[in-house]
């Protein structure tokens, strides 16, 4: 039940991919090389086509010499219009294709006799033999011979013209050679004569029509402009002036110009009022412009000067009382109040003026809204009457030209339409390069096609077998207490997929394995472990296989070892991981130092380089154990995620991964990563009469697993070859197995 988690789902190993394509090389080239093989084999059945092309040009033909009879009399070159322009080449194209020279060509040159056209005389190669064969060729049922030959002959029909010019291909195509140009040829003749067939006719049919429509568009145009006027006199939108402008918007142009006036007006007044009460405040009103234009204050003002300079004259001789100059203060002092008066008159009257420009401004400003408003509720109706006019003047343009054409035609010396030829540039000649079937370009394109298919499907197929092996694995579940029995003589049942979906895996393994009804293998040897284990594994990817003992009494590190030796020398890429979270591992009874080593990896405390060692031989590579954790680090080492993590960066650099551990360690680490393994191997010792609890069916270290290998070693008395390591180093094989 393993389900990796990487660091990323979205990561693409294109290590793993190169590898895939590399041993999918061969089959992929074996592949294209069989289907352009039968490519090639079944373009050879088929009969080679040939084609042939005839080049034409459609000219205008002389009115004098089309017709018979016909005299020109002193009639200019130019006096015969060519109609034909390149736009009307297309019109010619489709009457090539016409079915009447169609029948006429078949019945020419009898091609109801040739195979090729007519299905029911014979089959026309040795495909078509085949396929007749086959029942997939032949006549069909109730079709007669003249759709069988027209069915036939437009398949190999294509006429063509060049763009923006008068040339006209024609191409036909068949197996014999001279036939397609007989064809060709045939097509061009038939259509040649048809258009010899018609004569000149003059322009007396152009000039009724033309009146026609000159009278028909008379009507329409003054229908148009009659609907125009209706319009404008029921919206109450009426023009004036020189211009034919709209009166609102008159209107709207004379008040803004008569809403200007007035702002200026108002604001000169305003300014002349306000300097006006200004200086009166001061005392120099009578400095005023307006009031130096008045009679009545300037003559104010000369009496107080007059005044004043004489009380300066005789204040040198008579006192203040003395009642002549009390006398003259007393005139300037009522002179004074009566300067003022005028003066206060002449800023009210400025004042006054002020307001009557800020009414004024007030009226045009009222008056510039309605109009304004006015003008937006008939906006929609000035678009309609536009579209209206525009309509209007459309139809009297069209009518002035066609009025114009007509006067032309009417006046003109004799005009006449010309007739049109077909002149043939190039007549088709007989081929001998077929056209079809081009053997080596279509052998190599469905060879090079094949390996493209072949190449992206398997490049597909790896994404989604490493998607699928990224995909999260259920969660574990442990077995209830009651399904757990001492003794338990059945081996474990699970639900393996190699025993359940996979009958080609089932014939690969060996026969002189046991499998029981619960699914479990039974298998006696390491040498028949390694190959169980080959013929389960993908072929890409890691393999991972958690080892253990039956009871914490057994020690699997023997046969994980040996195993990995077998594995080894089958050229996979193996390591074995030595789990012991507390130091006792089988990594220092083989001479190798136990620190740094997974845990220390699982921590952060090491890298890949420092902990990954080898056995003498260099190619089975060992993880160590590394310390003990302690109480504060054992959750970082035992983190799901991390150790996933680490286990998924081994799957992509090696094909076999060996967890071995002792039977309390192995269920910490397979309760820690939630089961995701490929494989669990259970070592258990035929010779020693221990009792041991086993796991009921369904269940492995105690726990519900699907889709995991199930596998029950059986150890003898013979000593792996993982036994033989430790002998070499000095260490008793007896003493790596703890006393039971």
């Amino acid at each position: 039940m393993r389900g990796t988690t990487h660091a990323s789902p979205d990561d693409i190993d294109i290590t793993s991919i190169w590898g895939t394509l590399r041993r999918s090389g061969k089959p992929l080239l074996l592949a294209s090389i069989l289907a352009g093989v039968a490519t090639f084999a079944v373009l050879s059945m088929m009969a080679p086509r040939y084609m042939s092309e005839a080049q034409l040009t459609i000219m205008a033909k002389s009115a004098r010499n089309s017709t018979p009879g016909l005299k020109n009399d002193g009639a200019p070159p130019d006096a015969v219009n060519v109609l034909v322009d390149p736009a009307a080449v297309n019109t010619h194209v489709n009457a090539l294709k016409s079915p009447d020279i169609a029948n006429r060509v078949a019945q020419s040159l009898k091609l109801n006799t040739i195979r090729e056209f007519n299905s029911a005389v014979g089959s026309s190669g040795m495909l078509d033999t085949v396929m007749r064969i086959a029942g997939l060729a032949g006549p069909r049922p109730g079709e007669s011979e003249q759709d069988r030959i027209l069915n036939a002959y437009y398949k190999r029909l294509e006429v063509y013209a060049a763009k923006e010019s008068r040339f006209i291909g024609v191409r036909f195509s068949a197996t014999d050679p001279t036939l397609a140009a007989e064809v060709a040829n045939k097509i061009a003749e038939e259509y040649r004569e048809t258009l010899d067939q018609h004569t000149v006719d003059d322009n007396t049919e152009l000039r009724v029509n033309l009146e026609q429509k000159v009278k028909t568009l008379q009507q329409d145009a003054a229908r148009a402009l009659e609907n125009a006027e209706d319009f404008r006199r029921k919206s109450n939108i009426f023009e004036g002036g020189s211009q034919k402008i709209e009166l609102r918007k008159q209107q709207l142009a004379d008040l803004t110009t008569e809403l200007t006036k007035a702002k200026s007006v108002r604001s000169e007044a305003e300014a002349r009022a306000r300097a006006a009460r200004e200086m009166l405040k001061t005392g120099s009103a009578d400095a005023l412009p307006d009031a130096q234009k008045s009679p009545l204050i300037q003559s104010l003002v000369q009496q107080r000067v007059r005044l004043e300079r004489e009380i300066s004259e005789l204040s040198a001789t008579l006192l203040p009382g003395h009642p002549r100059m009390r006398q003259l203060n007393a005139d300037l002092t009522g002179l004074k109040k009566q300067l003022v008066g005028e003066i206060s008159k002449l800023v009210d009257s400025l004042e006054k003026e002020a307001k009557v420009s800020a009414i004024r401004v007030d009226g045009v400003t009222r008056s510039l809204d309605e109009i304004k408003s006015e003008i937006s509720e008939k906006s929609g109706d000035e678009v309609q009457l536009r579209q209206l006019e525009d309509v209007a003047k459309s139809k009297r343009t069209e009518l002035e030209h066609l009025m114009k054409e007509l006067e032309a035609i009417k006046s003109g010396p004799g005009v006449k339409v010309a007739n049109v030829e077909v002149r043939v540039i190039s007549p088709a000649r007989a081929s001998s390069v077929p056209v079809f079937p081009k053997k080596g370009p279509y052998t190599a394109l469905v060879a090079l096609a094949t390996l493209l298919f072949g190449t992206a499907w398997v490049v597909t197929r790896a994404l989604l077998v490493g998607a699928r092996s990224n995909s999260g694995a259920h969660p574990l579940r442990r077995a209830s207490d009651h399904q757990l029995a001492p003794n338990a003589a059945a081996p474990i049942t699970v639900n393996d997929p190699i025993f359940n979906h996979s009958p080609d895996a089932v014939a690969r393994v060996a026969p002189d394995q046991r499998i029981d009804m619960g699914g479990t293998a039974e298998i006696a040897t390491v040498a028949k472990l390694a190959r169980h284990i080959r013929a389960i594994a993908p072929d890409k990817g890691g393999f991972r296989t958690l080892m253990c003992g039956a009871s914490n009494n057994i020690d699997a590190s023997f046969e994980a070892l040996a195993l990995a030796q077998e594995l080894v020398r089958d050229g996979l890429q193996t390591i074995v991981i030595d789990w012991s979270t507390n130091e006792d591992g089988f990594s220092r009874r083989i001479g190798l130092p136990s620190q740094p080593g997974f845990n220390d990896l699982a921590r952060g405390d090491a890298s890949f380089e420092d902990v990954i060692r080898s056995l003498p031989d260099g190619r089975v590579h060992i993880v160590p154990c590394g310390s003990s954790a302690s109480a504060r680090s054992a959750g970082g080492m035992l983190d799901s995620q991390k150790l996933n993590l680490l286990l998924d960066a081994l799957d992509e650099a090696y094909d076999q991964i060996i967890v071995v551990s002792k039977l309390t360690d192995a269920r910490a680490l397979f309760e820690a990563i939630q089961g995701r393994f490929d494989a669990g191997v259970s070592v258990a010792d035929a010779m020693r009469n221990t009792s041991v609890v086993q796991d009921p069916p369904g269940t492995f270290l105690g726990f519900e697993v699907t889709d995991i290998n199930l596998i029950r070693l059986n150890r003898s008395e013979d000593k792996p070859q993982g036994a033989h390591l430790m002998t070499r180093r000095g260490l008793p094989a007896d003493a790596t197995s703890p006393a039971m």
